[in-house]
């Protein structure tokens, strides 16, 4: 609530989210926090695993390469989307995906473990 993050379709979340940038999301220099954007990407990332996920699956990340491209600026609305590349039994690899007005601002490869919920 706090970024204002909002999905694209609240019966696909793995359709992706967006967001503004805001004064609560902006680094020094009045562009968007490089960290903040490294988790939404790895909460996407997670978005786009979860169909394949069973109800008794968790994931969690475990290894994360985000390069950020371009800076995003207040009052830009960015569109972030997550792609699962391949899931196995204990492993995910999913890559995802930060743009402004179709441009690619970051993208992150981010593994995750499959785990039994409650563990």
């Amino acid at each position: 609530k706090y970024i204002g993050v909002k999905l694209v379709d609240k019966q696909q979340r793995h359709l992706g989210c967006t967001f503004v940038v805001g004064p609560q999301i902006e680094g020094r220099e009045g562009s968007l926090n490089g960290g903040v954007l490294s988790t939404i990407l790895d909460a996407v990332a997670y978005l786009a695993l979860e169909p394949s996920l069973a109800e008794n699956e968790d994931a969690v990340s475990h290894d994360l390469h985000i390069s950020m491209l371009r800076g995003a600026d207040r009052g830009d609305v960015v569109q972030l989307r997550g792609e699962l590349v391949q899931r196995g039994r204990r492993v995910a690899f999913v890559n995802a995906e930060a743009r402004v007005n179709g441009r690619l601002i970051a993208t992150a490869r981010i593994t995750k473990s499959i785990i039994a919920r409650g563990s």
